[in-house]
């Protein structure tokens, strides 16, 4: 019959309207960037920066592309976080050494002697220890059975002793003790081990010669067990060093007040968060503020409502307090000024209230406000032709393609710390208008969505009225 004709011609129009209509591409996004990478195709790794994080509108940097010059989105993965730096060890210290005599008697009567040249005022110590003079015998073997090593410019730091071979000297696998003492009299045990020096086929020789000392005295004693000793010819010290910790990054955030009192905080959506910190905006000031959070399942406003709806709202709104009562204060103690560490937020809400406790004793400027976040690195398969570019930035994206790491990284390798890197070579500005039109297609296409929907549901219900009717007649005329 011509009206189902017509009516499946209209329900394919609806439909046809109500689908997207091509893939996205870069400039349908807020914020675009070229990449220059060092290769031309092959896994790469990308850290983002802030302002590719604050460019986006989903959770999860749903809607982040990185297209090829074909317009082709290209499989993206989130790099795990890499291992923190290890504590390392300065450079060698050189230690100077004095051999010891082989028999316990004059191992004793020697190191009696260098106890009654120490002699200690109050300005320095004076002491001397070196190698043997020309012509002098550490024992009646000629062979030293230990050392004496002086560790006074090192005294109460950490770090690994080094006993160095010589260049010519034997195999030898043995355990030596080290002790120390501060009066070359009373001696401590400091560690023990083994020895090796182990000369391998060719010219490679395997050598166990550190041992760990924490907090050394000022002078200690290397001893091996009575027959052939080690040929040592020097000994250094390297002090153990902190690792580096390099600082968390942080971002300001946007404050809006409130007509009762306080002021709004906008978490950009896309930004990693783990801590907020609050600065207070004047010297030497202290108060005390709660932070409220939004209630699980609150249907907040959107941002660019923030101004015009939020500033004006004076009903209750779904918030609780979820930090009350934090100190904010900076100082100036002793010349050196203090403030109040940052603090963990529970959850990942999208906005945050801050008011002052006691607002009538508060007249000020409002607090600053940063975001402390976790930098963010991606690994792409990049896919001539080139360049590449990263784009961010679409309320409506949705998922791009994935990439499995599990097998493309090296087990050595588990974060993609050595996978060629690409930077952000031209980044375009984030375009507001651009947004703003983008935010008016959506609420028309949304729109026209729904009246399609309503006109399909009333197309759908006259559809069965009149079958329902051919079939009334059908079986009147029977």
């Amino acid at each position: 019959m011509n009206w189902r004709a017509t009516l499946s011609g209209v329900l394919a129009l609806l439909a046809a309207d109500g689908a997207p209509a091509r893939d996205l591409g870069t400039g349908d996004f807020d914020w675009h960037a070229t990449l220059v990478t060092e290769r031309s195709e092959g896994l790469h790794q990308l850290q983002l920066s802030q302002d590719a994080l604050l460019a986006a509108r989903q959770p999860g940097l749903r809607d982040l592309r990185i297209f090829n010059a074909n317009g082709e989105a290209l499989p993206v993965a989130y790099l795990p976080a890499a291992a923190p730096a290890e504590a390392g060890h300065g450079p060698p210290v050189a230690l100077r050494m004095a051999p010891l005599p082989g028999s316990p008697q004059a191992r004793d009567r020697a190191l009696a002697d260098y106890a009654l040249r120490l002699v200690r005022d109050r300005d320095r110590t004076l002491l001397e220890i070196g190698p043997a003079p020309a012509g002098a015998t550490a024992s009646e073997s000629n062979e030293p059975g230990g050392y004496l090593l002086d560790l006074r410019s090192l005294k109460d730091t950490q770090g690994e002793l080094q006993l160095h071979f010589s260049a010519d000297a034997p195999d030898y696998a043995n355990a030596v003790t080290i002790s120390g003492s501060d009066d070359l009299v009373a001696w401590r045990p400091l560690a023990s081990g083994p020895l090796v020096r182990n000369r391998q086929l060719g010219e490679t020789v395997i050598e166990r010669a550190s041992f760990g000392l924490s907090h050394p005295p000022a002078f200690a004693r290397v001893l091996w067990p009575p027959g052939a000793g080690p040929r040592l010819d020097a000994a250094s010290f390297r002090e153990l060093v902190a690792a580096p910790v390099t600082p968390a990054p942080r971002t300001p955030l946007q404050l809006v007040a409130l007509k009762d009192g306080g002021w709004l905080v906008d978490l950009p959506v896309g930004l990693p968060l783990t801590r907020i910190a609050i600065h207070a905006p004047l010297p030497n000031q202290a108060m005390r503020v709660d932070v409220l959070c939004p209630q699980f399942y609150a249907a907040l406003p959107s941002r660019r409502h923030l101004l015009h709806e939020l500033s004006d709202r004076t009903a209750p709104q779904p918030w609780f307090k979820c930090i009350g009562g934090l100190p904010v204060y900076r100082a100036e103690r002793s010349g050196e000024w203090v403030e109040n560490p940052p603090f963990a937020i529970p959850g990942r809400p999208a906005q945050l209230q801050v008011r002052v406790v006691d607002p009538k004793d508060y007249r000020g400027p409002p607090p600053n406000i940063e975001a402390e976040w976790r930098p963010v690195r991606l690994a792409f398969l990049a896919r001539a032709p080139g360049p590449y570019e990263l784009a961010v930035g679409h309320e409506a994206a949705e998922q791009g393609p994935t990439l499995n790491l599990i097998e493309l990284l090296s087990h050595d390798d588990p974060a993609g710390t050595h996978l060629p890197s690409a930077q952000v070579g031209h980044a375009a500005p984030a375009d507001g208008t651009l947004a703003a039109m983008r935010a008016q297609q959506s609420a028309r296409s949304e729109q026209r969505w729904r009246w399609s929907l309503w006109a399909v549901l009333l197309l759908a219900v006259a559809a069965l009225a009149a079958l329902a009717w051919q079939l009334a007649q059908s079986m009147r005329r029977s």
